[in-house]
């Protein structure tokens, strides 16, 4: 049973041929026999056509059934689970509870998952092959894993376009080293041109940044084989060796698959060579390199004799370039069912499986190795599976990037007939999540506040990050894009209101979203004594001055300084840079050093008061930042001079704004930002 519903499936890229002739025949048990026959040679289609013929003539249910069949093998879900229902919506006595397992499938892949759940149940109830009620309760797993499935919506699946895609199928796609993009594909028109053969053959694409895919082009012929399918292409981790299988087929089965592998020339890529060890008296396919026991192994799928069932994944350890131990059956996430199409990176197998609760068909499961031993199989949903064939799944190291390949219905895809009938390419990439935050600036009474200044902090472990600020005049509204996973500050201010902060994080957001948040701005007083001082604004204290020559701070100074104490205790998480400037008198070198020494005299004087150490920086600016005319060579006085010689204090970390007495400040005499 299982072979009869796969047997178009499993070649992947070697659908049978629509253009063959069928036999002659016009009874309708000749038009059965020739349909029989197209059957044993993979011609579905021109099966269904037969079959449809003999149909129309005697409206034979074992015909209908027949029907209901090549649509299942020609993957028309759609048709093949209305055909079933005809026939068994009338099977009262149930001779064809065998096909409620088919038409439960047909339903599955058709995203008609609770008619699907129905006929399963009936087929375990009633059905009399053991390996298929087996299956039944797996299919049923995966309709209740469904259930429990949210999309992973940083994901996006996007079909690769008709640069790489044609009307039939395609297949496994792998980048080089240097970004190239190398797949199997069967050609419409070539096969057309051959009257009827199909050979799939290896293509190439690159892709550049606005324009897309370039049109594929095929490999030479010593890759693409004459008379030989040629598909399932790998890249070694370093880049040098090309891996791929060789399938012969004939009568629409195929008789022989096997790896080779070909090493990357300056020019091009050298003749294939036969992989030692891997290949033998069965089908070897989907080679890709990876890593177990500390050792560089050769991973594929294959039906060797004594498997689990099916196409089990199987590894080999490698001996040298094309040459490689003895296949082992990689065991756990190995099923009864078939296992397809593996991929390795990073203590990771991805692979594509029946025997797991899926979604569809074959779904794409990934495996973590832990040294000794694979975890057990985790389904990866939506939307990397769908309701139908998701296989060749990969993804580069840095996660950002990869690839699958699925037969899910796609507006985009141009499949030859029926929308699943074909295998397409398609892109996975991690979406850019978009946070939009909009802040609004209100008075108590709910009224707009235009003219507002608004600054966004990004809160790292301990200090501040990025600011941006922005404005606006003529609204009361700013906006802002804000990253995942981050803390931030907002603070909103205008001129005669005290400031409004609100703190929010990105933690755990996984969908787009736009944050409202509201900052209600409190009216300062007519006559307000406060002044507001944001971060990283230098502001000139007052009374600490220094004599010519001296850092010992002046007894004026401790009014000052004495402020700043009361500041440092009111913002505890305030961190401030005391910067001390000279006049321009005397060497320049000295004066960086005397200015460096006159802040840290301030800064002493704070910690000796008990605030803490790390919350205070001292920075010399020597003669730099002169506030007037009296730079070098001028005539100046010496309260002129005396004038420069100041500290200053700014926010470098913890509130964006903070209150000051005015009468800390000298109104006058705000340093200049420089």
């Amino acid at each position: 049973m299982r072979k009869i519903i796969l047997l178009g499936f499993v070649s992947f890229c070697f659908l049978g041929s629509m253009w063959a002739q069928p036999a002659n025949g016009n009874t309708p048990a000749a038009l059965i026999k020739s349909g029989d026959e197209q059957i044993e040679k993979g011609q579905y289609y021109n099966a269904l056509e037969q079959y449809e013929k003999s149909y129309k003539e005697v409206k034979d249910k074992d015909v209908a059934v027949k029907i209901a069949r090549t649509h299942f093998l020609l993957r028309d879900y759609g048709k093949s689970a209305t055909k079933f229902a005809q026939v068994l919506a009338r099977d009262k006595a149930n001779k064809y509870i065998e096909e409620r397992f088919l038409y439960g499938k047909a339903l599955k892949m058709n995203a008609q998952y609770t008619e699907a759940a129905a006929e399963f149940n009936n087929y375990i109830a009633n059905g009399t092959n053991m390996e298929l009620k087996a299956q039944a309760e797996i299919e049923l797993k995966g309709i209740e894993l469904l259930g429990t499935m949210k999309e992973n919506v940083a994901i996006v699946v996007k079909n690769a376009g008709n640069q790489v895609n044609n009307p039939e199928s395609q297949s496994s796609p792998s980048l080089d080293s240097e970004g190239k993009l190398y797949f199997g594909s069967l050609d419409a028109k070539e096969t057309k041109e051959n009257g009827g053969v199909h050979f799939c053959k290896l293509y190439s694409s690159t892709f550049t940044e606005g324009k897309g895919w370039s049109k594929a082009e095929e490999l030479p012929e010593l890759i693409n084989r004459e008379g030989y399918h040629t598909s399932n292409v790998s890249f070694s981790k370093d880049g040098n060796m090309m891996f791929f299988t060789r399938t012969l087929s004939e009568g629409g089965h195929m008789d022989e698959s096997k790896i080779f592998a070909s090493t990357k020339t300056a020019s091009d890529w050298s003749p294939a060579l036969e992989v030692t060890g891997v290949n033998g008296e069965f089908m070897a396919r989907h080679p890709v390199e990876g890593d177990l026991y500390g050792n560089r192994v050769l991973f594929f799928s294959s039906n060797i004799p004594g498997g689990k069932g099916g196409f089990d994944i199987y590894y080999a350890n490698k001996i040298s370039e094309t040459e490689y131990s003895a296949p082992i059956n990689a065991g756990s996430i190995n099923t009864a069912a078939d296992e397809l199409t593996p991929y390795y990176v990073d203590g990771k197998l991805y692979f594509s499986s029946e025997g797991w609760p899926g979604i569809g068909g074959l779904d794409i499961f990934v495996s973590n190795w832990n040294g000794s031993e694979w975890s057990v199989p985790t389904n990866m949903g939506l939307p990397y599976n769908s309701c139908t064939d998701d296989i060749y799944y990969k993804i580069a190291a840095d996660g950002e990037k990869g690839f699958l390949v699925s037969n899910r219905a796609d507006p985009e895809s141009k499949s030859l007939k029926g929308k699943t009938c074909c295998d397409d390419i398609y892109t996975v990439t991690k979406r850019k999540l978009v946070i939009e935050l909009n802040a609004f600036a209100k008075d108590e009474k709910n009224k707009s506040l235009k003219g507002i200044v608004a600054q966004l902090v990004e809160l790292n472990v301990g200090t501040d990050g990025n600011i941006q600020t922005k404005s606006n005049q003529e609204g009361n509204q700013v906006s802002y894009s804000l990253s995942k996973d981050k803390a931030y500050k907002i603070v909103v201010s205008k001129d005669g209101y005290f400031p409004a902060e609100i703190q929010l994080n990105t933690v755990g957001i996984t969908q787009d979203q736009v944050l409202n948040r509201d900052f209600v701005l409190k009216m300062m007083p007519p006559e307000s004594d406060v002044e507001i001082i944001t971060i990283n604004e230098p502001i000139r204290l007052s009374n600490i001055y220094y004599n010519y020559d001296d850092d010992k701070i002046l007894p004026d100074a401790e009014k000052d300084l004495n402020a700043i104490l009361e500041l440092m205790v009111k913002y505890p998480e305030m961190v401030i840079e005391l910067g001390s400037h000279t006049d321009s008198r005397g060497d320049d070198d000295y004066n960086q050093k005397l200015s460096l020494r006159r802040a840290n005299s301030a800064r002493r004087w704070l910690i000796n008061k008990g605030i803490d150490s790390k919350r205070i920086q001292a920075k010399g600016y020597g003669e730099t930042v002169i506030l007037n005319n009296c730079s070098n060579g001028e005539d100046c006085t010496d309260d002129e001079h005396r004038f420069n010689r100041r500290t200053e204090f700014k926010i470098l970390e913890g509130p964006t704004s903070i209150e000051v007495r005015k009468e800390v400040l000298n109104k006058k005499g705000k340093a200049s930002k420089k």
